[in-house]
């Protein structure tokens, strides 16, 4: 446990040292600069607005903090020749975890930033105090931690960089559709296929559903969220987490380096 938290506490030195780190700043800036101006333009729902695009800010902020601080980094890491001397000293399966924990440390500064960003401008221009801004920056950082252990997965089976990010990518998008899949089939009725609507179903239990993770529109309406949503949020994407980790653990150890 030692080294894990060691080799966390690196990659995080690392990453507040790189200019990654500093790009992304600007960006957090600029995007919130946008939002007050999107505000501008609505017609008295500026708190709206402004919690709206501020919750798609942290989307973006996940995906880059994803593949910038978890892929990127963990590629450069190979290609540097950093890899080998790494193992030849410490577990593999430590050194994956600490990775893990080191990058996911700096998505979640990132992303509880704009969360803070996004209520401060709710607070102070839209006039609205919106806690539940905190709690859409948490599902962030779960949501993309289990996306960063998948690209990691996807690593130990030795895809390139660009192969890898394009399929987490692809894992998100398509772990974002499963509901809404579901419901069309339902909607199509007799004219659907059971045996379609049965592979979505079972694809849907597979791979990630990401759906588990929106409460965009409870938040933005200042809707109750329902406690027992909220925990199976969490107990769904721990438990997630820690069987593809485990797999990733499992898969590195295995792997001639």
């Amino acid at each position: 446990m030692r080294t894990i938290l060691t080799i966390a506490r690196l990659v995080c030195r690392e990453s507040l040292r790189g200019q990654i780190l500093y790009a992304m700043l600007v960006f957090l800036a600029v995007y919130l600069g946008f939002c007050v101006y999107i505000s501008t333009l609505s017609l008295g729902e500026v708190a709206r607005v402004i919690q709206n695009s501020g919750m798609l800010g942290m989307t973006l902020v996940g995906l880059a903090g994803t593949i910038l601080f978890g892929l990127y980094a963990l590629y450069q890491e190979r290609e540097r020749n950093e890899l080998y001397v790494l193992l030849s000293r410490i577990p593999r399966g430590s050194y994956l975890l600490g990775r893990f924990l080191g990058a996911g440390a700096i998505l979640a500064l990132c992303a509880l930033l704009m969360g803070t960003g996004i209520f401060l401008l709710t607070w102070i221009i839209g006039q609205t105090v919106a806690p539940a801004l905190f709690f859409a920056a948490y599902l962030t950082i779960l949501e993309f931690g289990l996306l960063m252990a998948i690209g990691f997965l996807f690593y130990t089976m030795g895809l390139s960089f660009t192969l890898n990010a394009f399929l987490v990518l692809g894992v998100f998008i398509v772990g974002h559709s499963f509901d809404e899949a579901i419901e069309s089939f339902i909607a199509l009725g007799e004219f659907g296929s059971p045996l379609h609507l049965r592979l979505v179903k079972v694809l849907s239990y597979v791979l990630p559903n990401f759906d588990m993770f929106d409460f965009r529109l409870a938040i933005v309406h200042a809707m109750e969220i329902p406690a027992g949503q909220a925990a199976m949020a969490t107990l769904y994407g721990l438990s997630y987490l820690a069987a593809v980790l485990a797999l990733t653990v499992m898969v590195m150890n295995r792997k001639d380096i």
